[in-house]
């Protein structure tokens, strides 16, 4: 019998840290731990579906996306333009301009249909928390955090702390 590999025993332990209450990373799974973008797995979870974006195949899973690496799979951030039937659990809806999106875990989704499309975070969007992961990045005397390639500034809406979506700063 094969000895399952490194990779596989690494998706084990983060799915058995999560069904303990111990947070890791970034990407849910299921039993409410994290596994960080970048990530390589063995197999994909149960219950995955493909989608196609451009032209290039990803898998979903509770609001993970994964691509396939090395003959396994790796956690990548959501694609903008992935269209979902389902939002993961634990997402929260917030308002930009009067336009709803749901966030979860640093990625933004717009209704479209009866379905939710991922889009580029709509700037000035509050949101509360930043996923594990979000580096802070320093630009003149601003700290901004930055995650998956967005930018965020401290911001207060409606007396409670959070982030709010920026342009990304020149010199950052």
């Amino acid at each position: 019998m094969r000895r399952p590999s490194r990779r596989w025993w690494v998706a084990v332990l983060a799915l058995t840290a999560g069904a303990a209450g111990t947070m890791g990373t970034t990407a849910c799974i299921p039993g409410g731990g994290f596994i960080a973008i970048g990530t390589a797995i063995d197999v994909l979870p149960h219950g995955f579906v493909t989608i196609t974006v451009a032209g290039s195949r990803y898998y979903y899973h509770r609001g993970v996306f994964y691509r396939p690496h090395r003959g396994g799979f790796l956690v990548v951030p959501a694609p903008y333009g992935a269209v979902v039937e389902v939002l993961p659990a634990g997402y929260v809806m917030i308002l930009v301009q009067r336009d709803p999106y749901a966030y979860y875990r640093g990625f933004f989704y717009a209704p479209q249909a009866e379905r939710w499309i991922v889009v580029r975070p709509p700037i000035g969007a509050f949101v509360r928390v930043l996923p594990p992961g979000a580096v802070t990045r320093r630009v003149g005397p601003v700290e901004y955090k930055e995650y998956a390639g967005v930018w965020y500034r401290p911001a207060i809406q409606d007396g409670k702390r959070g982030y709010q979506v920026a342009e990304r700063p020149s010199g950052g």
